[in-house]
């Protein structure tokens, strides 16, 4: 086939349209294909944010819950502990009540016994009958102060459980406080280890 100059030149201009046409063409495909890796680049660098984020924020939340964990229970240990206390006050309070009724009704039965002695003409000042009434009211008086040690010993023992209870609020408020300390410093070296991959991968460029 033979071509004259005008086919030729007619060619060679076709040849520059679709030259420039490729080179549009592969342009745009460049861009497209720029924008695409630089927009899952920044998918990929806000995956990575919101990981670190997620990692922060569950430190925080597991810590601020261990802490407040920690603070319920020294809360209700203290109030155990103050009721325990009162149970103790209340204790003394009810063992000297019954020690001085009993007290008052020995009293009444020994005056009682004497009333009934003197009136069938017996002396009670001498004899046998002044050991037996000296003696009874030694054991009446000994009754009493046994109420009031059991009173005492009781209130002790609820003054005690108190105590230990109040402590032991204290060490559970400590012990939340510690493992949230942990919690945090847990949360913040995971997500050193993180950022550092992160970096090395550069993710965020």
């Amino acid at each position: 086939m033979i071509f004259d100059e005008q086919d030729l030149v007619k060619t060679f201009n076709k040849a520059d349209n679709f030259t420039a046409i490729g080179a549009v063409v592969l342009g745009q495909t460049a861009a497209v294909t720029a924008t695409a890796a630089g927009a899952a680049a920044a998918a990929t660098a806000g995956m990575a944010v919101t990981g670190l984020a997620a990692t922060v924020a569950g430190a925080g939340l597991t810590s601020m819950q261990q802490a407040k964990q920690g603070e319920a229970a020294n809360a209700f240990a203290q109030r155990n502990a103050m009721m325990g206390s009162r149970n103790a006050t209340i204790a003394m309070q009810n063992s000297e009540f019954n020690a001085k009724l009993k007290e008052r009704e020995d009293k009444r039965r020994r005056s009682g016994q004497a009333a009934g002695l003197q009136s069938s003409g017996t002396e009670i000042y001498e004899g046998t009958n002044l050991i037996a009434m000296a003696t009874q009211e030694f054991t009446d008086d000994m009754n009493a102060q046994l109420i009031r040690r059991g009173g005492a010993i009781e209130s002790q023992n609820l003054q005690m459980q108190a105590g230990m209870t109040s402590a032991q609020g204290t060490v559970s408020q400590q012990a939340g406080y510690t493992a949230a300390g942990a919690s945090l410093l847990t949360g913040a070296g995971q997500t050193g280890m993180q950022a550092a991959k992160f970096k090395q991968q550069k993710v965020f460029g």
